[in-house]
């Protein structure tokens, strides 16, 4: 998990399936998510109706644009 301060506001990242499926599960916001577009493996639908059922924003993007926003290069989908 990776914190970036930008503007007086306090934004978290948060990179790889299991971070992204513990953070829903304790109760944290998650505003957005980044998803491989066409990826359909199982840990990745569950991430996906969890953002859903939580009201985050899905993004789907190709592998390129993912790699980009990846402050780690760990972000598996």
């Amino acid at each position: 998990m990776q914190e970036n301060r930008e503007q007086g506001t306090e934004t978290f990242v948060i990179e790889g399936r299991n971070a992204v499926l513990e953070a829903f599960r304790s109760g944290r916001t998650i505003d957005k998510i980044y998803v491989l577009d066409g990826c359909q493996d199982g840990p990745v639908r569950t991430i996906v109706r969890e953002a859903k059922k939580h009201g985050s924003l899905i993004n789907f993007v190709t592998k390129e644009r993912l790699s980009q926003l990846s402050e780690t290069g760990k972000h598996q989908a």
